[in-house]
């Protein structure tokens, strides 16, 4: 199967420890690696508010991972969210689509800019040649 990146939020509740959530995390990072996924970066929020209550809780503990992996790794990884008590919310996205989208709007931008370069030129060329 084919690699993805994919980016995966998960909000722990804000009434365990620091140490409950940094072995929470090494876990999941852990889950990640032995599924056959390479982790890309973990950035840990910490304690925010919440939109809405969730579970009687107004704040929780946030982490987000970015990783590349296939079908099996992102299922494992949802599973193993469902299945701990400590996870009141998660998300998982693939990126993949998003950065190809961006991708191609840039190009689009270049090949816009080349063109009105080419324009002014020509007509700067012109111009120059009318005044000789």
């Amino acid at each position: 199967m084919s690699s993805m990146t994919y980016e995966s939020v998960f909000i722990a509740a804000p009434n365990i420890s620091e140490d409950s959530v940094a072995k929470l995390v090494g876990g999941f990072e852990e889950i990640i690696t032995t599924n056959g996924g390479t982790l890309m970066t973990t950035d840990k929020w910490g304690r925010r508010k919440l939109a809405y209550m969730i579970n009687n809780f107004r704040e929780g503990v946030y982490t987000v991972f970015e990783f590349e992996g296939d079908g099996a790794t992102v299922n494992e990884l949802e599973r193993r969210y469902r299945l701990n008590d400590s996870v009141i919310r998660y998300l998982t996205v693939r990126v993949d689509r998003k950065a190809k989208l961006v991708a191609k709007g840039n190009a689009r931008k270049k090949q816009k800019e080349a063109r009105k370069r080419k324009r002014t030129t020509t007509s700067e060329k012109t111009s120059s040649e009318e005044r000789a």
